[in-house]
């Protein structure tokens, strides 16, 4: 735990390596002290159909959704969302510049008495 994915829009002018935003966001959230590194699983859905508010072009996006098992308090998910937007928002300077651009990151819990785990 947490299960990270980054949903990003095709058009984005910007050229990221994938693997080294999520790794950024893996520290980041190794960084609060509320995660162990080897629990934190991310990945990327890059959507070449999309469409964001009335269709145009311009617009792009990319969406952060850290799913984390229920219980911790409000206060800290913001915190949380407050310490990983700056990280994803350096990897995309040209995104800022030239589009419409929209950059979230929401907290979601996961149903802890339904959640199961088995690892080898």
């Amino acid at each position: 735990m947490p299960h990270c994915l980054l949903e990003a829009s095709a058009n984005l002018p910007d050229q990221p390596d994938w693997v080294e935003v999520l790794g950024s966001v893996n520290q980041a959230l190794v960084a609060t002290g509320l995660f162990v590194e080897a629990d934190i699983k991310s990945r990327l859905l890059r959507h070449d159909t999309f469409v964001v508010g009335d269709g145009d072009p311009q617009r792009a996006f990319v969406t952060l959704n850290v799913q984390i098992l229920g219980g911790r308090i409000d206060e800290v998910k913001a915190q949380l969302t407050e310490s990983l937007l700056p990280v994803l928002a350096r990897h995309f300077p040209l995104a800022f510049a030239e589009r419409i651009f929209s950059l979230t990151v929401q907290i979601t819990d996961i149903h802890r008495p339904s959640y199961r785990r088995q690892l080898s």
